[in-house]
């Protein structure tokens, strides 16, 4: 008996930490060290889990940011009626460089909306929020 419960705790733990590794941190992807401002054209929204992604057109190139999960959005008020409101208008979004050098990807902290207001998209790598330029 006690052997068939210590395998049932076994394979619970397993079966429960299977989506946790799949999971990875910001540092792992994403160059803290590497950010900088993008100013594009809104072309598409994707509100989907485990991340949402936003992609501009920057200069002819399509640029893909990815941003936190739907759940932080939806509290800090970036819902897709927000985010889609700006399609096909020029945004300008903070991100942070892939790290496998990947060209024109993104991991997103800020978007300056077409009507001016700032949305947080993802970490704040960096401590900027709140300061002169990203109110």
């Amino acid at each position: 008996m006690k052997a068939t419960v210590g395998i049932m705790f076994c394979l619970l733990v397993l079966v429960a930490s299977a989506p946790a590794s799949a999971h990875h941190a910001f540092a792992a992807e994403f160059d803290a060290k590497n950010c900088s401002d993008v100013t594009g054209i809104l072309t598409k929204v994707n509100y989907e889990n485990p991340h949402a992604y936003i992609f501009l057109n920057v200069n002819g190139e399509e640029t893909t940011f990815q941003l936190s999960s739907t759940s932080n959005l939806r509290r800090g008020g970036a819902t897709p009626a927000v985010l889609n409101a700006s399609l096909n208008k020029e945004v300008l979004v903070r991100g942070c460089a892939s790290k496998n050098g990947e060209k024109n990807r993104y991991a997103a902290s800020f978007i300056k909306l077409a009507d001016g207001t700032v949305q947080r998209l993802g970490q704040d790598v960096e401590g900027i929020f709140g300061t002169k330029v990203w109110r």
